[in-house]
């Protein structure tokens, strides 16, 4: 164990993926209700990892703050993304960090973008809804050299999924189901 991770079991599943890459294929989801205004609950649903079905039973509720239309009950949208992307960028440096052999003592992400409402609002003809930019400020304290963390973190922006999902473009097919 080093960063409290499981070394042998990172390096168990490197291996694994090495010999069979379809045992690296991992397939996410959740299932979003509404609940009323702008409250949803969400769940998460089985995860698939290569042939394994992996149990992810967590709930978390999404709400907007009342000047968006919510009662301010739960983090909104944009406060889940932020999470996710500074969330995968942790987790990718702390594997990546073990498996340098490096230790952490201390990692703390701050991660801000500004979005303008007035398109959203339906006050602007043209506009982008989303964040221009994310500005992403990472505090480190660990036994290593500031060449040895900037490797890591060069690893980070490369190989951390939700890093690279805000990085290119992703494309969302949406399919409409229409009840009777």
């Amino acid at each position: 164990m080093l960063n409290n991770i499981n070394v042998s079991g990172l390096s168990e599943m490197t291996q694994e993926v090495m010999e069979v890459p379809a045992e690296g294929i991992a397939k996410y989801g959740i299932e979003l209700n509404w609940v009323s205004g702008t409250r949803m609950d969400v769940k998460t649903i089985p995860m698939k990892l290569g042939n394994y079905k992996l149990v992810r039973d967590f709930k978390f509720e999404v709400d907007e703050p009342a000047q968006l239309g919510g009662i301010n009950k739960a983090p909104n949208p944009q406060e889940y993304l932020l999470a996710g992307v500074a969330s995968c960028v942790a987790v990718t440096f702390m594997t990546g960090a073990t498996t340098n052999k490096v230790a952490i003592e201390h990692l703390r992400i701050k991660l801000e973008g500004e979005l303008d409402l007035a398109g959203f609002l339906g006050l602007k003809a043209q506009f982008h809804p989303g964040f221009d930019q994310l500005n992403m400020n990472i505090e480190i304290k660990a036994d290593a050299s500031k060449e040895v963390l900037n490797k890591i973190m060069e690893n980070v922006k490369r190989y951390s999924p939700n890093f690279n999902n805000m990085e290119n473009v992703v494309k969302i097919n949406p399919n409409l189901i229409i009840l009777k």
